[in-house]
């Protein structure tokens, strides 16, 4: 018998975010008769640390303890030293970091990163770092079109280094119920996502006082958690809103979420791909997303759901196929 590929994967953690749970299907499906899976994480663990734990991988969790994170590229590069992996495969910024200076201080023969948004919100320091490390990585996947776009104009990473590989999601997981007319007399709604400016959850909220004019029995769910989450439930108090919208805490039953409701909505600034929107489809949801980044690649206006532009409550209220 053959001897298996040894594959190290690292992440920042294992909160409930779409490279997360993209990771999570990949030690899946993965082949386990061909690979032998290690997943480390950077910074702690997380909700998802229970999933992981179910399947026939080795985990390590590391709690990145300093700015610099000196001390967690020696642990890193003393434990790739033991497993001596064929691949390490990193994602986001942490694990892209650290990650890959380990993997190239030990020799690894394959490096791999996965780019998994625009960085509108990384500094200087962080596009610098993320183009020298691209130097050392064999293949950069970047999970739409937009991304790749992104990570040549603002980064300054060779074209040729990336390769696009849209994301995709487990459909056997959802029950696709296949489209079916609204009740415009009761809509339940449901956005899922960080609630971090990223995410534009202040613009949808914004727009509810129009949409309930036109429709009395709106129903919004947020799931998902974040720095902004008092700020916004303000927002929803000032507005007159709280019998109308439901901070749902974050969760690991995302399929249950879907499949009980009418219409999703991603408001986004900006967005690498949007697999949430590709659940919400998979189960048969409406589907509205802002036009921007993976989102507009994925979304064909008036195809398979609609777009409107971001920041913009008015434009989500005045939505159409146009």
């Amino acid at each position: 018998m053959n001897q298996k590929i040894k594959i190290v994967y690292i992440i920042n953690n294992f909160v409930l975010g779409g490279a997360e749970r993209l990771l999570l299907d990949i030690c899946r499906k993965l082949d386990k008769d061909k690979f032998e899976i290690t997943v480390i994480t950077i910074i702690g663990n997380g909700p998802l640390l229970a999933e992981f734990k179910k399947l026939p991988v080795q985990i390590k969790i590391f709690q990145k303890k300093s700015k610099l994170g000196l001390g967690l590229i020696w642990q890193l590069r003393k434990l790739l030293k033991q497993i001596k992996p064929q691949i390490v495969h990193t994602h986001l910024f942490g694990g892209d970091t650290w990650g890959r200076i380990a993997a190239v201080l030990v020799g690894v023969p394959v490096i791999i990163s996965t780019e998994h948004n625009m960085g509108e919100n990384e500094t200087w320091l962080m596009k610098k770092i993320k183009l020298i490390l691209s130097w050392f990585t064999v293949i950069i996947i970047a999970v739409s079109q937009g991304v790749k776009a992104y990570s040549v104009k603002a980064e300054g990473i060779k074209a040729e280094k990336i390769e696009v590989i849209y994301n995709g999601v487990d459909l056997t997981r959802f029950a696709y119920r296949g489209a079916r007319e609204i009740e415009a007399k009761q809509i339940k709604a449901v956005v899922v996502g960080r609630l971090e400016e990223q995410k534009g959850h202040q613009y949808l909220i914004a727009a509810l006082p129009k949409i309930l004019q036109k429709y009395p029995g709106f129903i919004l769910d947020i799931i998902g958690q974040g720095s902004l989450e008092e700020t916004l439930k303000d927002q929803v108090k000032q507005l007159g809103l709280k019998d109308k919208v439901n901070f749902m805490g974050t969760s690991t039953e995302i399929e249950k979420i879907l499949s009980q409701m009418d219409l999703f909505i991603l408001p986004s600034v900006w967005e690498g791909l949007g697999i949430v929107i590709l659940e919400a489809q998979a189960a048969g949801l409406a589907v509205l997303g802002s036009n921007v980044g993976g989102i507009k690649e994925i979304i064909k206006s008036g195809q398979n759901g609609l777009l409107f532009e971001p920041k913009d409550p008015d434009a989500i209220f005045k939505i159409n196929k146009n």
